[in-house]
């Protein structure tokens, strides 16, 4: 990845940023590209959404040295922008030859365009904090980051839904990588590959009763408020503090 000259982007990097942490990790967290900050010293999410990430991973609690982390695309793309399509398919391999290596029980990816690589139907304002399955692996959609810098609403469901990683992890180790309808420990169906662990699967007994016991009122001032939580579909955003490339704009 160093070396690599796949596309356009090589030539204004300083650094590439394969990724850094375990090479034993069962969870990698997938980010959009490199920034200011992670181009100068060739590592990822070392600015200001790299500080709310391990503020996020440590409540679990866990720490970078615990997990793998990476980028869709390796090297910065200039003034902040979104990765290009054919940056994105330069980069295609390296991140398959990642998951190869680190065959991962957790593949947690951190907003929009992350998780459209593997939940291409998806919507992060919906499927952000659900528990999915994907080719033998659990994929845990989060909000970007850099979304919850700027969103506090975004951030309070960042910080609940990170929560819920450790059951995102044991339910991985339940999953078969066969395809079968059977439910496993009664808890997931393995479908076909790409399904979802639906709603109803996560849902516990808590949650359901909560439900039953809350008056209609406050269940339509609920869906009001998750319809507002949306991580906004940003083009060319750049911030003010230029060190900060981690922008949620998947």
């Amino acid at each position: 990845m160093r070396s690599c000259t796949g596309c356009g982007l090589h030539s204004t990097r300083t650094n590439a940023v394969p990724g850094s942490g375990s090479s034993k990790a069962e969870i990698l967290i997938i980010g959009e590209g490199p920034g200011f900050n992670e181009d100068q010293q060739g590592l990822p999410f070392v600015g200001r959404s790299g500080k709310l990430l391990d503020e996020l991973l440590a409540a679990i609690p866990m720490s970078r040295e615990d997990v793998f982390i990476t980028n869709v695309v390796k090297c910065r793309p200039p003034d902040n922008r979104d990765p290009l399509p054919d940056e994105v398919a330069a980069c295609r391999p390296y991140l398959e030859r990642q998951m190869e290596l680190l065959d991962p029980k957790v593949v947690v990816t951190l907003g929009r365009v992350s998780m459209l690589r593997f939940h291409p139907k998806g919507k992060i304002s919906e499927d952000h904090g659900k528990i999915l399955e994907w080719e033998g692996r659990i994929l845990f959609p989060l909000y970007h980051p850099a979304a919850g810098l700027r969103n506090p609403a975004i951030k309070r469901e960042l910080q609940k839904d990170v929560l819920k990683l450790p059951e995102a992890l044991r339910q991985a180790n339940r999953v078969s990588p066969k395809n079968i309808d059977d439910k496993i420990d009664g808890e997931i169906t393995t479908k076909a590959p790409n399904s979802p662990v639906t709603q109803e699967d996560q849902k516990l007994p808590e949650e359901e009763q909560e439900n039953n016991n809350r008056p209609s009122s406050q269940t339509a001032e609920a869906s009001t408020a998750d319809a507002q939580l949306s991580e906004p579909l940003l083009k060319n955003e750049t911030t003010k503090e230029k060190g900060d490339r981690q922008l949620g704009m998947f």
